[in-house]
């Protein structure tokens, strides 16, 4: 017996840039950056960000490209870089505040507005393992996920803040720019339990692994919602869910592998759900002082459905997803039938025999 529920997540999550003004006569005004983020929860990565939070990890890193369009609107080309992949550090504890948020050098506005629009984009996390940025960060990225919690890097990219001057930001502030980040990969959670409780029988977890998952593809922002699409997934490997020592299971249901709902977070690339990315549960039943048995079920994963029962057959950017695996027993039961007796023979016998 199998159960699975899906918890949609809009975990958003963005960044702002702060201004410092030296020279306020002259208009020297200093790019610098501060942050909104859409939920973080820590992570042995350090990269996570979490749902029901909005802040960065402190200490963590974002890199922003910036272009130079001159009297013209951004148009979804780049054009003359100004910023060139320049990693910004946010200290944490003061996402709206720019003073938290420094780089080095600092990069200034130019004087002349009219003739110097500048049209920004990052992502997040800076130099984070798998990626590999474009040359000029506008254009196709390529990413290669970790087949582990613990190492998974939380992918974000942000909209492009288009055609920003010192008095004219997103931010509404002067000097000031505003970096909205979304998810780029869909987060995917496993849980497991039992049905009910069985009498004298210990249920225990022995492995849960998903094979047939695309690891690797190519991401490509976009000017428009949803501000990216992923292309070209490929590489399957397999996601050793549970494999530690077997766990006796309950009505309650945990996160595997370790129960922690943050760090186990499995941040996976996006993709269609094909028939070959299968769960195997490997679990065993022991009642009494009878011998242990061990059971295994297979689970297309294609198959399971969301609350609405619709068919979750995709992972989507920014998806929250929890499959929760319930194990239920099929109980030996018995009905007896009695056969009846045969037809009956008769046999005279005579007494005195002659």
């Amino acid at each position: 017996m199998k159960k699975f529920f899906l918890l949609a997540a809009a975990a958003v999550v963005a960044f702002a840039s702060c201004s410092k003004n030296d020279q306020p006569e002259q208009r020297e005004a200093a790019i610098a950056f501060s942050s909104y983020t859409g939920r973080a929860i820590s992570k042995a990565d350090g990269s996570f960000i979490g749902k029901e939070s909005t802040e960065l990890p402190a200490n963590s890193k974002f890199a922003v490209w910036a272009y130079n369009t001159g009297s013209s609107a951004w148009a979804g080309t780049v054009s003359n870089v100004f910023m060139n992949n320049v990693e910004v550090t946010y200290a944490g504890q003061g996402k709206a505040d720019p003073s938290k948020y420094t780089y080095t050098p600092l990069r200034y506005w130019p004087n002349d507005e009219a003739n110097n629009k500048l049209s920004f984009f990052a992502y997040y996390p800076a130099g984070g393992t798998g990626i590999t940025a474009p040359t000029n960060g506008w254009g196709a990225y390529t990413f290669t996920a970790q087949t582990t919690p613990a190492t998974m890097v939380d992918f974000l990219f942000s909209e492009v803040a288009a055609d920003q001057t010192y008095t004219h930001t997103n931010s509404q502030v002067n000097g000031v720019v505003n970096m909205k980040f979304h998810h780029a990969l869909s987060m995917v959670k496993f849980k497991v339990n039992t049905d009910k409780e069985y009498a004298n029988t210990t249920i225990k977890l022995v492995s849960i692994k998903v094979a047939g998952v695309k690891t690797a593809g190519t991401f490509t922002p976009q000017t428009a919602s949803p501000y990216g699409a992923w292309t070209g997934q490929t590489t399957a490997a397999d996601f050793n869910v549970y494999a530690g020592t077997p766990k006796t299971l309950t009505t309650t249901a945990e996160f595997l592998p370790t129960g922690t709902e943050a760090t186990d977070a499995y941040l996976m690339v996006p993709q269609d759900l094909g028939a070959d990315v299968i769960a195997t549960i490997t679990y065993s039943v022991k009642t009494g002082e009878d011998a242990e048995v061990t059971n295994i079920a297979n689970v297309v994963l294609n198959t399971a459905k969301d609350k609405n029962d619709v068919a979750i057959n995709k992972w989507n950017m920014n998806q929250n997803t929890v499959y929760t695996f319930t194990v239920g027993l099929k109980p030996i039961e018995f009905i007896a039938e009695v056969f009846d007796w045969d037809a009956e023979t008769v046999s005279g016998i005579k007494i005195p025999t002659e």
